[in-house]
């Protein structure tokens, strides 16, 4: 077996990547995971199995750390290295490589497959624990009214804004990508990306509401802080993707709130079926007048609202409001 065929089943390279590797990582970064063989090394170690000097390994292992390529743990003051797979390179490719968005378009749309599945079946187990009402690691997501955003940001200390994954992997829309703020201790030295003031991301996700996205925050922000905000969209976020695929809407993410629309008010516009990521709103076969104009109703389906709050400020009349269901925290 080659070098590259090792790396390839390490690292757990994809079929169709395997032609286009030379795309994601150079040869050497290959075979460095490849002679690290599946265990955690010293630096000395992978000094003697890269046949190479001690300046050279470090520089290389601090780049591939850096990258996703490999990752490390400290063990009596020193690290340890060990190989990554390649959804996490992925991760931190579609984030930060700016050539990524040059790649042909049917690999890229391939690689979201492939990608979405992946955590498809890497969620398989949080989603039955959440579902089978276990204690979990992390708080699943909830929606964030936007009125609720200076409290968030009042109460984090730091703020990292890092591109959307989702987005960039998925490309169905084409709303902003830099939306995703990770606070606190949530930031780490892989996480990269721009720090932010609180009046920036302020500013930052208003903007992203004016656009149509939706803001999840983890369900007990309340109590045990924020740890991020994502600015999402339904069509390309993957866990919205995969909470519909699911039928998980409740439990992931957490409902806190429905809308109600004052039908009184209501002046058919529309504005809020254009909003609307799922549908609750959308323009009926019914017709109406307004003001001596003919339109067509626009529907309300509840059962379809996922709480997220992004049509309310979209209503020209003030007809919509969201009700809390549920308290958290």
């Amino acid at each position: 077996m080659s070098e590259i065929d090792k790396f390839v089943r390490l690292f757990a390279v994809p079929e169709f990547v395997v032609p286009h590797l030379s795309l994601f990582l150079s040869e050497r970064e290959m075979i460095l995971v490849a002679r690290l063989n599946g265990e955690k090394c010293s630096v000395s170690k992978i000094v003697l199995r890269m046949n190479s000097n001690f300046e050279d390994v470090q520089d290389l292992l601090d780049a591939c750390y850096n990258k996703h390529l490999v990752h490390r743990e400290e063990v009596d003051g020193d690290y340890i290295y060990y190989g990554a797979d390649f959804y996490e390179l992925l991760d931190y490719i579609c984030k930060f490589d700016e050539n990524y968005h040059l790649i042909d378009k049917d690999l890229r749309r391939t690689l979201d497959k492939w990608c979405y599945r992946v955590y498809r079946e890497r969620m398989d187990s949080y989603l039955g624990s959440l579902l089978e009402g276990e204690t979990v690691d992390r708080a699943p997501e909830t929606f964030l009214m936007i009125e609720d955003l200076d409290q968030v940001l009042e109460s984090v200390k730091d703020i990292r804004l890092v591109p959307c994954n989702c987005r960039k992997l998925a490309s169905h829309c084409v709303k902003p990508t830099e939306t995703c703020l990770s606070f606190n201790d949530s930031i780490t030295d892989r996480t990269f990306g721009r720090s932010l003031s609180k009046e920036e991301a302020g500013e930052l996700v208003r903007a992203a509401h004016k656009k149509g996205l939706m803001h999840q925050v983890n369900s007990d922000w309340r109590t045990k802080g924020p740890t991020y905000i994502c600015n999402c969209c339904s069509c390309c976020c993957y866990p919205l993707r995969l909470a519909q695929e699911k039928g998980t809407k409740g439990v992931f993410p957490i409902i806190q709130f429905m809308v109600q629309r004052d039908d009184a008010k209501c002046s058919h516009c529309g504005a809020c079926a254009k909003r609307c990521n799922f549908r609750a709103f959308y323009i009926g076969e019914a017709g109406t007048v307004v003001k001596g104009k003919n339109r067509r109703k626009v529907e309300l389906d509840l059962n379809k609202c996922w709480g997220c709050g992004i049509c309310k400020e979209a209503c020209p009349t003030k007809a919509i409001s969201m009700t809390q269901i549920i308290a958290i925290g």
